[in-house]
């Protein structure tokens, strides 16, 4: 159960990132989170939907390092790696709430409870033993 866990996660954050390490996927899918704030009438101003190259440039090494560590995860089911992640979780939850609050629209609140809900699956598969390894 535990491996199974970890692999679901790893394998949901290599889907969610992967568009964004990708230029033209990445465009796409900013467009498309706005277009939910605009959809919802969240009222977020346009103004903070401008994303420059500088902005675009972090959004895929994001994209690509997100990737590359959720395959480093799939390579490698150990626990130790699936404990960084479930605290790096929170950090990113934490930040996305920061951007929130700095002005970026509430449509990122799904991606904070993806955030939580991977880092508690992980805390919670590393809290039962394998029933390969008795680890």
């Amino acid at each position: 159960m535990q491996e199974k866990a970890l692999r679901a996660v790893a394998w949901a954050d290599f889907a969610v990132t992967l568009p964004f390490a990708l230029p033209f996927i990445a465009d796409a899918m900013i467009v498309l989170i706005y277009g939910i704030d605009r959809g919802l009438d969240l009222g977020t101003p346009a103004l903070l939907f401008e994303m420059g190259p500088l902005a675009m440039m972090f959004v895929h090494i994001m994209g690509v390092l997100g990737v590359v560590w959720a395959l480093a995860r799939l390579r490698n089911l150990s626990p130790d790696l699936a404990r960084i992640d479930a605290f790096a979780r929170i950090a990113v939850a934490v930040l996305i709430v920061y951007a929130m609050m700095e002005g970026a629209t509430p449509v990122l609140w799904l991606f904070v409870a993806t955030e939580i809900a991977g880092s508690i699956v992980e805390f919670m598969a590393l809290r039962k033993p394998d029933e390969r390894t008795g680890a």
